[in-house]
């Protein structure tokens, strides 16, 4: 009966035990193992979905170096990463970093550090970098359909090498995140202007943007670049923002996709410098949830704003702990009562 089975359907349970894998992903992978060992079939169909994303082990780095050319290993081995018992791609019954979805930078460049830890002699930092982008190369050569990129998190690698920018430099590489859907950044990735303008040149397709911004107060300038890197998108569905500032110049970005815009998420942010919120208000007729989470310096005419606007396809507003005066909550929902509470199916949370 197994045997019976559409591909389609079973394409379909592999992707659903990967999904629940955000929960426990240890045990997603042990299930899509025991599914990849079932028969060939099975093996075809669900190495793909495990492939998707990187797991963060040695063997994945092992695997990847694989595809290494002759040329490219002579030249990695001067510089100190060992080829020992590593295998040519012709021994690979699949081209696995063709089946990239998801790259979380953070993760794989752990991987990779930890792999030189175990197999190259110290200090690691030469063999480390070359290794980084060798496989970055490996990746743009045979990865077509990035989804996602993370590159949300900031650790003790970055003294090593900034890999934004290690990407962007490299005309090759910046092929593997230009199709990118989804973009986690934090903006402490952006170390320069350059940068900057080359990731807003190169990743033009985010669907889904997430800036974190949970930084110095130096860093708040960088407004500019944020607004700069919104503003080249083709057609933005998602923004979320954490922490830092929203300015004048990020509302005015936002405005330029308040036709597909789905969903806008602040968290954390100082309103301080943004003086009104007027365009989206005015624009958004395709926004579904608004969420204010625990922001800042919320002026009443932002707030009158809020509570005035009519969004047709709203389904939830979520103002919490936005600060300021206590009547905030009050003022939105006496006033959201009438504009934007018209429909009884929205959800609209006050707390």
């Amino acid at each position: 009966m197994i045997e019976k089975l559409p591909s389609e359907i079973l394409r379909h349970v592999f992707k659903i035990i990967y999904e629940d894998g955000s929960i426990n992903r240890a045990e997603m992978l042990e299930d899509l193992y025991t599914c990849i060992q079932i028969n060939k079939r099975w093996c075809k169909i669900a190495m793909p979905i495990l492939w998707s994303n990187i797991i963060q082990s040695a063997s994945v780095i092992n695997t990847y170096m694989c595809f290494f050319t002759s040329e490219e290993r002579k030249e990695l081995s001067t510089k100190g990463v060992p080829f020992i018992n590593i295998p040519h791609k012709t021994f690979m019954t699949f081209c696995y970093p063709s089946f990239l979805r998801v790259l979380n930078l953070q993760e794989f460049t752990s991987a990779i550090f930890s792999w030189c830890l175990h197999e190259c002699p110290q200090p690691i930092s030469i063999p480390y970098n070359a290794l980084l982008r060798g496989l970055l190369n490996i990746l743009a050569k045979h990865c077509k359909t990035l989804q996602q990129l993370y590159l949300d998190r900031r650790y003790y690698l970055d003294n090593m090498h900034h890999e934004l920018w290690l990407i962007l430099q490299d005309p090759i590489t910046r092929m593997l995140i230009s199709p990118v859907r989804k973009l986690r950044l934090d903006v402490r990735k952006i170390i320069s202007e350059e940068c900057s303008k080359l990731l807003s040149e190169y990743v033009r397709n985010v669907k889904v943007l997430i800036v974190d911004m949970t930084i110095m107060g130096s860093y708040w300038s960088w407004d500019i670049r944020i607004a700069q890197l919104i503003s080249s998108q083709k057609c933005l569905t998602s923004f979320t923002m954490k922490g830092g500032k929203c300015t004048n110049f990020i509302i005015s970005a936002l405005e330029q996709h308040s036709k597909t815009l789905k969903m806008i998420f602040f968290r954390r942010i100082d309103f301080s410098d943004c003086d009104s919120i007027n365009s989206l208000k005015n624009d958004c007729e395709n926004l579904e949830v608004l969420i204010i989470n625990n922001c800042k310096n919320l002026s009443e005419k932002i707030r009158e704003e809020i509570s005035i606007a009519c969004f047709p396809k709203l389904v939830e507003l979520d103002v919490e702990g936005t600060g300021g005066t206590d009547n905030c909550g009050q003022l939105l929902v006496s006033k959201g009562r009438n504009s934007v509470n018209r429909r009884e199916n929205l959800k609209i949370n006050f707390y």
